[in-house]
């Protein structure tokens, strides 16, 4: 543990004296009107019904959603609204409001915004704060505090039922709250910025819960990010930061007498007992020709690396990277090649190391007329090896990932309309190398569709269809489905302002235990544009699954959403 602590403020010290020298100026703000205003609003409304499974969502449900922005004398006050009938039954609420008015370099955030920083640190984290951003010239500085978490309270009397879809009993936690600062110099094509962000949980917010193993948790991170341009055609990008993670402050204390950055930093943050010091590390080395892109990343994660200011990493991995993206044929034909190697157990922990080869090629032609062509192709290899090896050990694992997407088309244009056909193939397969081990993890797929449309300008109506064929294959079985989908669409009314659209698919299903089935479902889509700012929605969703097997259930399912969307 303390060796984990001591790397962990050897690269915080390293952090905190590193500079770098920035060349690029800050382009000037464009005259604005003295006053505009301009927002976005949607409100929904929709039910659900399910007959033979449990249902996935509420029958009802309704949410209202927008953007407004007010711009007075140049000063923008962009405001954010999301209320939804969620809050009657979660106490975590969905009902959300806030606004980051900005004038010239000055921006300020208050309400729930989600806010970032740099990739490892305040990265996106939506809270309720207060903050502020100066950019003038080619200084950069940014801080906010703000409640991460709401308290929750521990429902005792509440019973957790497994077999609902939507439980309402409440998940307790206790209030965090959390403050970020940057300081930095330069621009966004080119910068160098130090980032902390610290989080900790109010122990005292609620009760000591009794059948939920709780524990308050602190938090501090210190990061460095950038970009800079080493000359026209080079550029490099690079994002670290070490992360001192406490799971619970009631755990002993760890401090020693240091030099002077370490007892600040412990001023800051004081290490336990329960404490991690991790390192998170992204770099990234691009070259930009006329017809080509080439990038260089390499990244590294500790394992349980975390940050109270995001939401999720990928953590264990060491991953390199390489990506070269080129035009040819007078940009007809573009290409996109990647190729990796990844590998986990970075602190060799787990009883297997897996590594992985990634690979990726895509391929997008387009003559200009009649014939398109779309091929991607993916491999990630897997290869797991225990880190003692033993002849009888199950953690022996060689697996190969393989994907492949074809899609040729052709569409002929003619006096009244157009004639398109298109044809998808995908194959995709998820095979076991290993001779014993995990034999029957294996997954193989196929899916192809062959489409025609024909479509009458004049008319604004298009029909189509086409013949499906799927099939999978799994540890249980395989399953093979036949059938075809018909659709037609058509706008009506003076200037096209009302559309329509029906999609109806059939699928009969060869059930890996030997029974049958069929799937069939209905899409009914109508768009009315009352007006230039008002717009109206409507969605009909109908399926219904037939099956013998005792395995798989039949139901019915049936989802109607009605939309309004209002410009302003």
């Amino acid at each position: 543990m303390q060796g984990c602590l001591i790397r962990f403020w050897s690269v915080m010290v390293a952090l905190l004296g590193c500079t770098a020298t920035i060349a690029q100026d800050l382009g000037q703000v464009g005259h604005q009107s003295p006053v505009q205003f301009n927002a976005g609003l949607s409100a929904q409304f929709g039910f659900y019904h399910v007959d033979g499974i449990d249902p996935r969502r509420t029958p009802t449900f309704w949410a209202i959603s927008g953007t407004p922005t007010a711009t007075i004398e140049g000063v923008q006050l962009p405001f954010m609204l999301v209320v939804s009938d969620q809050h009657r039954s979660f106490q975590q609420p969905f009902n959300q409001f806030g606004l980051s008015p900005y004038y010239k370099w000055v921006k300020v955030h208050l309400g729930y915004r989600d806010v970032t920083f740099s990739k490892f640190t305040l990265a996106g984290h939506r809270a309720l704060m207060a903050g502020l951003e100066l950019n003038p010239g080619k200084f950069r500085f940014g801080f906010v505090y703000g409640r991460f978490r709401k308290a929750v309270e521990e429902d005792t009397l509440a019973m957790y039922d497994p077999d609902r879809y939507i439980s309402e009993v409440p998940v307790p936690s206790y209030q965090r709250t959390g403050y970020a600062v940057k300081l930095g110099v330069g621009t966004e094509e080119q910068h160098v910025d130090l980032v902390m962000m610290r989080g900790a949980d109010d122990e005292g917010s609620i009760h000591d819960p009794v059948h939920t193993r709780l524990t308050p948790e602190e938090n501090l991170v210190i990061g460095m990010t950038g970009r800079i341009k080493l000359n026209e055609k080079w550029t490099w990008d690079f994002d670290m930061a070490g992360s001192a993670f406490t799971r619970d402050v009631r755990s002993n204390e760890l401090l020693e007498d240091g030099g002077a950055v370490t007892n600040t930093l412990n001023s800051l943050f004081i290490p336990r007992t329960s404490t991690q010091g991790l390192i998170a590390v992204e770099t990234g080395l691009a070259l930009k020709r006329k017809r080509a892109r080439y990038k260089l990343v390499y990244r590294r994660v500790d394992p349980d690396f975390k940050s109270m200011g995001a939401y999720y990493f990928q953590t264990d991995v060491e991953q390199i990277t390489g990506t070269a993206a080129s035009t040819f044929f007078k940009n007809k034909l573009s290409t996109n090649l990647t190729l990796g190697w990844q590998r986990n157990n970075l602190k060799e922990l787990r009883t297997a190391t897996a590594r992985r080869i990634i690979g990726n090629l895509g391929l997008n032609y387009n003559s200009g007329k009649a014939f398109g062509f779309l091929m991607n192709y993916t491999n990630f290899g897997i290869t797991q090896n225990p880190v003692r090896p033993s002849l009888g050990d199950t953690a022996l694992l060689q697996q190969v990932s393989q994907n492949l997407l074809l899609q040729p088309r052709l569409q002929y244009i003619v006096a009244n309309g157009t004639h398109s056909i298109s044809y998808t193939f995908n194959f995709f397969a998820l095979s076991d190398r290993s001779e014993n081990a995990f034999a029957n993890a294996q997954l193989t797929g196929m899916h192809n569709d062959l489409a025609y449309t024909r479509g009458w300008k004049q008319y604004g109506l298009r029909i189509g269809g086409g013949i499906i064929y799927r099939s999978t294959e799994t540890a249980i079985g395989r399953t093979d489905s036949r059938g075809a989908h018909l659709e037609a669409g058509r706008s009506w009314l003076k200037d096209n302002k009302l559309g329509t659209q029906l999609r109806t698919t059939f699928l009969a299903n060869d059930l890996p235990g030997g029974g049958t089935g069929n799937t069939v479902q209905l899409n009914l889509d109508l768009n009315l544009r009352v007006s230039k700012r008002i717009g109206l929605t409507a969605q009909i969703i109908h399926q219904d699954n037939r099956s013998d097997d005792p395995f798989i259930p039949a139901f019915t399912e049936d989802t109607g959403i009605i939309g309004v969307d209002i410009r302003f």
